[in-house]
């Protein structure tokens, strides 16, 4: 990983690394910068590398090292970086481990990765003895940009902790302040791909409805610029910055509408989270997790993807309809069952058992 920061995908491989070390497998986890709170939700029966180089592009000789001295039988990265990092690193090792990649965004609809990581990517994602994707759709992508075959690709969605989530969720909520109308909850890194704009502009679009607040959970970069455009909407007094919450979970489980705006995901962790509170649900229609989890009108709703306009009215026609939103609760919750971490690490012990049959390892 390239750090424990509190993201989805930090939490997945946490969540994920915890559960096989309770079985037959001996996990250890390595990280770039280990500092972040990812770190407390890591069981103490996980070994935990430091590589200790401050910054990715940094770390394939650390990493490199490790795999020297540690020899295992499988390597398994997420994040681009980070899987650019780990297939520089077993190049040419006489003993090398299973690699296998887990992609988690549609690596097409991003705008912040230059001409020479993509490039390097298309060097990468080939070499790996297989690509993990996190929906349908990174799937057919990954297949289509880089001639992955269908025998090298798998879709596995993001495993989630759900008596988990739902423990956290009622440790209680610090802060909160009672609000007669409709309160939607969003939450994520604040930058570009999250869509938070979007949902500032939805919610302007909603001016004529005083009865509605939007609480962001979430820290980055972004966050001066959307300060910034819900003053210039004029929406600041609806609009509630929380900032980055360890847990959210009861924040997400006091909402009436849970909101994920992105402009493209690999999956959607949060969503699920959501669901499986029982919380109604909306989301973009984007590439390409969120398809994979919500069905439109059955236990949520997808709306076009950048149309504050058409997120507004779902918001609005959800808000007016409790019976809805407690049939849509009631259908999320069930279909939340389908991504719980017991379901989804079983399908990742059967892939790491395929790939540590060193018949089966892609050379380097």
């Amino acid at each position: 990983m390239p750090d424990l920061d509190g993201g989805g995908a930090q939490r997945t491989v946490v969540n994920l690394a915890n559960r096989l070390s309770k079985g037959r497998h001996c996990v250890s986890l390595a990280a770039v910068r280990t500092d972040g709170p990812a770190r407390a939700w890591l069981d103490s029966d996980v070994e935990l590398i430091d590589l200790d180089v401050g910054r990715i592009r940094r770390a394939v000789g650390p990493l490199r090292r490790t795999i020297a001295a540690t020899r295992p039988e499988i390597l398994f990265s997420t994040i681009l970086d980070a899987n650019i990092a780990a297939t520089l690193a077993t190049r040419g090792l006489q003993q090398c481990p299973a690699l296998i990649l887990r992609e988690t965004n549609s690596i097409r609809a991003r705008n912040d990765i230059g001409w020479l990581r993509r490039k390097l990517v298309s060097w990468a994602y080939p070499r790996a003895s297989t690509v993990v994707a996190l929906s349908q759709g990174v799937e057919r992508e990954l297949a289509s940009d880089y001639q992955l075959p269908a025998s090298r690709l798998r879709t596995i969605w993001n495993p989630v902790d759900l008596n988990g989530v739902r423990r956290r969720a009622g440790e209680g909520l610090a802060g909160y302040q009672p609000f007669k109308g409709t309160t939607l909850v969003a939450a994520g890194r604040l930058h570009h791909q999250k869509g938070f704009d979007i949902l500032i502009r939805a919610l302007f679009c909603l001016k004529a409805r005083q009865d509605f607040r939007l609480v962001i959970l979430g820290a980055g970069s972004e966050e001066a610029a959307l300060r910034h455009l819900a003053s210039d909407l004029d929406v600041s007094d609806r609009v509630r910055f929380a900032g980055f919450v360890d847990n959210p979970y009861p924040w997400i489980a006091a909402a009436d509408i849970f909101v994920l705006p992105s402009r493209w995901e690999g999956f959607g962790h949060v969503l699920v989270e959501a669901m499986a509170l029982g919380t109604s649900v909306i989301a973009s229609d984007c590439p390409y997790g969120p398809a994979d989890i919500v069905t439109d009108g059955v236990d949520g709703r997808l709306v076009a993807n950048e149309s504050p306009e058409l997120l507004a009215e779902a918001i609005v026609s959800l808000a007016d309809n409790p019976d809805q939103r407690e049939q849509f609760a009631a259908a999320a919750t069930a279909k939340a069952e389908r991504f719980d971490i017991a379901r989804i690490a079983e399908e990742y012990t059967a892939l790491f058992d395929t790939m540590s049959d060193p018949a089966k390892r892609m050379r380097m």
